[in-house]
């Protein structure tokens, strides 16, 4: 007998086993068996419990009956078609959203939202219990039987030792206590209808109003939308069960919306139907669809509506068991299944001994939704906005060396921060237990409504700042977004909204450099003008709006900028996405339309920083844009820039000071009627710029101890022994590892030489900067007219396709000769391996980084739809003299 108790409670353990499997695993689309029609009369099913007929009681206190039909259908259907919407990702991913979830909390703070789920939602089965109680004693009452003091409790603890003991046998007695509680509870609904319209005329509930308590008609109106929004909203925990089996998203999608908007609404309203008919007969509304039988039905049928009543709260209080007892048994896969159907019975008793969860009813409701609203808008939001519709499975399962949804320590700081946020703002604007109303205004969105809203777009505002986003977003790197970047999009203005903090933050930005801006000829200029401004550092983007004050515009920039600070905040500032040194018509298309709506285009022609302070050669197609726009040009020469932040070294500098000179360099006229070359020469002479110079001129002293640290990467080559690559900087000396040469800089960026240095140079003893750059220029230039100039070097590949992420594409191999470059690589969207050709012809120059983002020195290639950024794994590499090699090519071949 023992033998034969243990092989059933073994056989009990493997079949839960495999529902939690099954519950777990995605569902492939040949294993989906539901369509609309089935799902939504499952659903309907799901949503319909004896606890309906509470919530009509209750909405019937605050409202009339008419508001009360409309409020509970609109009201219940609103919200369905809104945050049910994530129910698509399970119908196309076949997973429940507990699974998403794990992105939004992680992979062990979904643990936790289980238990604060069923921490709350369990209590309905206290109603439950409280309700068979009822049931119970007015069947005893029908039958003259009498009840000893304390019936009620032990009435109710009884439901929940019996619906607790069916949960305990395992999913075939729950699938017939389905099959029964189902066809019971409509039975009780269609007798609800008929005694309620029988024994009560129809004008006096068509024409029922409640009396006009403590609270006003408009607030007791508010509340009852949201107790039907706090209603319906507490199905999101087991939302996707049913869905993630139906055939299409849209039946999934719409089955979910009908099935338990329509018929959950439904028992509601009869629920208030027969609450105001138990008023009308006796003077005093119930919320017990029992005592409202026994009251209005003649004795026969109200025997069997109490019996109907009595077993769909067993057979709900056992459905609810096995359901979360499963729940908890796939997050906690060691715990017993039958012990959590104890504890869980344990905690309904305890409520039930508590024995005021009827009572409280509506601020439950409240409570509850004050946790489901936040996590209803967080699985929204993310999954349409911040990860659009994208799971990184492989993380989601955890398995072996996917992590990204481990975050940190399996928690996501952001998603919970986010959830007690939508919390607080529930109970910023009311308390659910006194009732009170603290924010009458917001009130009127509904403490769920308000909640939902807030959730959503804090987490949107964190997800859109780049330390976060990077956070949240680790799962790019397992699940990479490949689409290209729309270059087409037409460039919004800058946002007006956004212009006085973004004029606060360059004014704060430059505050304490002695800013001073020079303009020549611009007075009374009015848009439409393009800018073109010489390019230091990061500085010229605080510096050029200060320029241009009180005007908008909008500016040029590389795509990298959008993924490291957020396209919408680029847009907002009015950026053109592009890529560096390629042909881009997209990028003249957008330019021209700033131009017809009469607004400032801002353009960096240089279009990289300034290696060493000095300024780059413009090239002809510059003055052909000038020609072909037909606009006044302005020149914004900035000064000091590169000074306080170089490119090399890019720790801020404080005694850097900034000057900027604008002056109108060509006239709408001009622009007309000059040639090509004529623009060109003019626009070179305003743009040119030497900021050592600059230094000197104004005794600029930058006495910083680490001002030639980095130094090295544009003066790779020794002027002494000519060794390349062995430049190093420490402090303020840069010096050669191969031969021990080292020269000192100066507050003043003049190197002089030390008194070990081993040889002469033509350089001399106290070298400029720009002179030794220009020296390594001219040796690169003698390699290629000798021949001798080539790289091939293996690098690793970053692709930026768009602005969400980069791309790992692991190893290439990298070769730069007279032809151009040839770029092999693994492509991210086949996993072929392929080969790019950039040829010298068409490259003017090269981007290049120091220590991109800490990742060491790069150079970076593009295509109109993508962007390769290219890091050294060998020794050669240098990006400085790269771009050397890029420019003279260049040049070589313009010639022909």
């Amino acid at each position: 007998m023992k033998q034969q108790e243990k092989f059933q409670e073994k056989s009990r353990e493997k079949a839960i086993e495999r529902e939690v499997l099954f519950g777990i695993l995605p569902v492939l689309p040949g294993e989906r068996k539901y369509g609309f029609l089935d799902a939504m009369l499952i659903l309907s099913g799901y949503c319909i419990a004896t606890w309906s007929y509470t919530q009509g009681a209750y909405l019937a206190s605050l409202v009339g009956f008419r508001q009360l039909l409309t409020g509970a259908f609109a009201g219940a259907l609103f919200m369905l078609l809104l945050y049910q919407l994530p129910v698509i990702l399970s119908v196309r991913y076949g997973i429940d959203i507990w699974i998403w979830l794990r992105a939004v909390f992680g992979v062990r703070g979904v643990k936790v939202m289980t238990l604060v789920i069923i921490a709350i939602n369990f209590p309905w089965y206290a109603v439950c219990a409280d309700l068979f109680a009822s049931s119970m004693e007015n069947l005893a009452l029908i039958f003259g039987l009498p009840l000893p003091a304390g019936s009620h409790l032990m009435l109710a603890l009884l439901c929940v030792l019996l619906g607790s003991g069916i949960a305990f046998k395992g999913l075939g007695p729950i699938t017939w206590s389905t099959r029964i509680l189902v066809p019971a509870l409509l039975a009780v609904g269609v007798l609800v209808t008929a005694i309620g319209f029988v024994r009560v005329p129809f004008d006096v509930i068509w024409d029922y109003v409640p009396p006009l308590g403590q609270q006003d008609r408009t607030t007791s109106y508010i509340l009852s939308i949201e107790a039907n929004f706090a209603f319906v909203i507490t199905l999101v925990g087991g939302m996707a069960e049913v869905p993630r089996l139906a055939k299409t998203e849209r039946g999934g999608y719409l089955a979910g919306v009908l099935g338990q908007g329509l018929s959950g609404s439904l028992f509601v309203v009869l629920g208030a139907v027969m609450a105001i008919a138990t008023q009308y007969v006796t003077g005093e509304m119930s919320q017990d669809p029992a005592m409202m039988m026994a009251v209005l039905s003649v004795p026969g049928l109200s025997l069997t509506a109490l019996l109907l009543v009595a077993f769909a709260n067993i057979g709900t209080q056992a459905v609810g068991s096995y359901i979360y007892g499963v729940m908890l048994k796939s997050t906690f896969h060691r715990a017993s299944y039958r012990l959590i159907v104890v504890i869980l019975g344990i905690y309904v008793g305890i409520l039930c001994l508590w024995g005021k969860i009827v009572e409280y009813f509506g601020a439950f409701l409240t409570i509850g939704s004050c946790v489901y609203a936040p996590l209803a808008a967080l699985l929204f939001a993310d999954f349409f906005f911040v990860r659009r519709q994208r799971l990184a499975f492989r993380s989601a399962y955890e398995l072996e060396g996917h992590n990204s949804y481990c975050y940190t320590g399996g928690f996501n700081l952001a998603g919970f921060a986010c959830l007690a946020a939508g919390v607080a703002a529930s109970l910023f604007i009311y308390n659910p237990v006194t009732g009170e109303i603290h924010h009458r205004l917001l009130f009127t969105l509904t403490p769920t409504g308000f909640s939902f809203l807030v959730t959503a777009l804090l987490y949107l505002f964190l997800a859109s700042i780049t330390p976060v986003r990077r956070y949240v977003r680790k799962d790019l790197e397992e699940k990479p977004e490949t689409a290209p970047f729309d270059r087409f999009r037409v460039p919004p203005r800058q946002n007006l909204l956004a212009l006085p903090f973004l004029w606060l933050l360059c004014w704060l930005k430059t505050r304490g450099t002695g800013l001073t801006i020079d303009k020549k000829g611009v007075e009374g200029l009015r848009p439409p003008f393009l800018v073109l401004g010489t390019h230091h550092s990061f500085t010229d983007f605080y510096v050029t709006p200060l320029a241009l004050f009180p005007h908008r515009a909008n500016y040029v920039s590389e795509l990298e900028g959008f993924e490291a600070f957020g396209e919408w905040y680029y847009r907002q500032a009015g950026c053109l996405g592009t890529r560096k040194f390629v042909d881009d018509l997209a990028l003249v298309q957008n330019i021209r339309r700033v131009m017809e709506r009469k607004g400032i285009l801002v353009l960096y022609p240089e279009a990289r920083y300034a290696n060493v302070g000095t300024s780059s050669g413009l090239t002809l197609s510059v003055a052909k844009l000038v020609k072909l726009l037909k606009v006044p040009v302005v020149t914004l020469n900035m000064q000091g820039n590169y000074l306080q932040s170089p490119i090399w070294n890019t720790r801020i500098r404080r005694e850097a000071r900034l000057k900027a000179q604008m002056t109108l360099a060509v006239s709408a006229e001009e622009a007309r009627e000059l040639s090509a070359e004529e623009i060109l020469s003019r626009l070179s002479g305003l743009l040119s710029y030497d900021e050592y110079r600059y230094q000197r001129e104004n005794r600029m002293a930058i006495g910083v101890p680490w001002r030639a640290e980095g130094l090295h990467m544009p003066l790779y080559q020794c002027p002494v022994c000519g060794h390349e690559f062995e430049m190093d900087s420490q402090g303020a000396r840069i010096f050669c590892r191969a031969c021990g040469s080292a020269w000192e800089m100066d507050e003043y960026g003049n190197l002089t030489e030390e008194k070990n240095t081993r040889g002469k140079t033509s350089l001399g003893t106290n070298v400029k900067i720009p002179d030794w750059y220009e020296w390594e220029r001219a040796n690169v230039m003698r390699e290629i007219r000798e021949g001798r100039y080539r790289l091939d070097c293996s690098v690793r590949v970053e692709a930026l396709p768009n602005s969400v992420n980069f791309i790992d594409c692991g190893k290439g191999r990298l070769v730069h000769e007279k032809m151009g470059f040839d770029l092999s690589f693994r492509d991210y969207r086949d996993g072929q391996q392929r080969t790019l050709h950039f040829p010298s012809a068409s490259m003017t120059s090269i981007h290049t980084e120091y220590d991109y983002r800490g990742k060491g020195q790069c150079v970076v290639l593009s295509v109109p739809d993508d962007t390769y950024f290219l890091f050294p794994l060998e020794k050669g590499f240098n990006a400085t003299k790269i771009q050397f090699a890029v420019e003279d090519l260049y040049r070589s071949w313009s010639h022909f």
